[in-house]
């Protein structure tokens, strides 16, 4: 690839350095992402799902070519170059960049970070991604939509989804009478009635191939057990997980992993769970109809150990 003789964002008119009007606004763009917390990946995969060219017929965004621009002082006039962005913003990415460093302090023990289902965005209904950042006082955790057309940004402190997990969990274990067990459908397939019927046929012959047989049977058996509905069992797997559960004090990762298929946020930062048999378990669901249980009122009862 040919490299660039002018930083980007910039451009050679009549031998004069000027600014380059629509790369400066990717510029800018950047600039400003960064500043809202986005990672120099996610910035780059926006850049290259939109075809956002580097230079003419290339896009090649990438984490190492994002940061040379946050870094890059001569967009702040350094060096006679214009000026495309001001000391402030340059200095305010260079301390983002500093505290993003500080990242070893960060406990990956911590239950958070073994939360291995989707959480969905509201929008657009993408997967979101997790991002912690110390700068912000009152709730350093945001979710963010991992889809380029999508900006969505929720703030939703650890402790906070933990808790709103747990009250859920809660919800659905003193209500396990409330899962939904599908009817079995014992009904074939449109395949499988066709091998059947062909096995009928060759058994009315009198001079069939044993091996032929013995192969559509084998094909028959298998498209039999593909016809059987998992969903009734996995209902009933589910109901007795949670049948058999204590209420819960705190989050426990082992009985959310158990039960628990993907995480949904609200835009106002609520929380709702989708259960492995496909069911919602929210705030205004079914399961909270009866029960008003949480952890806060588990910690209050006798026995239990108090948790700020």
């Amino acid at each position: 690839m040919k490299k660039r003789n002018i930083p980007f964002g910039y451009q050679y008119q009549n031998g004069v350095i000027t600014t380059h009007p629509q790369e400066a606004a990717v510029l800018n763009r950047i600039f400003s992402e960064y500043q809202n917390g986005l990672s120099l990946l996610n910035i780059a995969d926006r850049l290259n799902a939109e075809n956002v060219e580097y230079q003419p017929g290339v896009t090649g965004w990438n984490k190492s070519r994002i940061m040379r621009l946050i870094e890059d002082e001569r967009y702040t006039g350094k060096g006679g170059f214009p000026v495309i962005s001001d000391e402030r913003t340059h200095q305010a990415m260079v301390e983002i960049k500093a505290q993003k460093n500080t990242q070893h302090g960060t406990d990956r023990r911590s239950e958070i970070f073994h939360i291995d289902v989707p959480v969905i965005c509201p929008t657009c209904g993408g997967e979101m991604v997790r991002r912690h950042d110390s700068r912000f006082k009152k709730c350093q955790q945001r979710w963010i939509c991992s889809n380029a057309e999508c900006h969505t940004v929720i703030h939703k402190a650890d402790s906070d989804l933990l808790h709103d997990i747990t009250v859920l969990l809660n919800r659905a274990i003193v209500n396990p009478e409330l899962v939904q067990i599908p009817v079995i459908d014992d009904s074939m397939s449109v395949q499988t009635l066709k091998a059947e019927n062909e096995i009928a046929r060759t058994l009315d012959t009198l001079d069939y191939d044993k091996n032929t047989l013995r192969k559509k049977m084998l094909e028959c058996a298998s498209l039999r057990y593909a016809d059987i509905d998992s969903t009734p069992y996995i209902a009933h797997r589910l109901k007795a997980t949670l049948a058999d559960a204590e209420p819960l004090s705190v989050f426990s990762l082992a009985l959310f992993k158990r039960t628990v298929q993907a995480i949904h946020l609200g835009k106002d930062g609520t929380v709702s769970i989708k259960v492995i048999n496909d069911q919602m378990v929210g705030k205004d669901d079914e399961y909270a109809t009866d029960s008003e249980y949480s952890a806060e009122s588990s910690a209050e009862n006798p026995g239990e150990n108090q948790h700020s």
